[in-house]
């Protein structure tokens, strides 16, 4: 991964992903400092299922395709995130993601996103209702297996 850009165009990144939406050009800005960006190449293993997870990524740019432990695979796009469950509760990746195309993303560690948290709760409740969700697909795939 190749790091690029300034605190500036970070803020400009952030405008364009929903799970920032509605947020101030404060918290914006201080979710900038706490953000890394990188590019990502086609075929990039982003995160491997099983190993330990220290950060969270946001797509800004590309697509990446979780690839899960079922051999399920769900595609991501621009505004998608993933990582935060390995940064939440301490456990191994639960699937593999890997870029289809090439990619922009934010990268937030374990200790930036527990700062993230603490700067803008709407983040979390939106994190909190994705998980949510994934859990209620998971559920509704399982059921469908049953």
């Amino acid at each position: 991964m190749v790091l690029w850009g300034a605190k500036s165009s970070k803020v400009v990144l952030l405008k364009k992903v929903p799970l920032f939406e509605g947020l101030s050009d404060r918290q914006l800005n201080q979710i900038a400092r706490l953000a890394d960006e990188v590019e990502a190449r086609a075929g990039q293993k982003l995160a491997r299922q099983g190993e330990t997870g220290r950060e969270m990524f946001i797509i800004v740019e590309g697509e990446a395709v979780v690839k899960t432990r079922q051999g399920r695979t769900v595609r991501l796009i621009r505004g998608d995130f993933f990582g935060e469950m390995s940064l939440l509760d301490g456990s191994p990746r639960s699937a593999t993601v890997e870029a289809t195309t090439g990619m922009r993303l934010l990268v937030i560690g374990q200790r930036e996103f527990w700062a993230l948290v603490a700067t803008a709760p709407q983040i979390t409740r939106r994190i909190m209702s994705a998980l949510s969700q994934r859990i209620r697909e998971a559920n509704a795939a399982y059921s469908a297996c049953s």
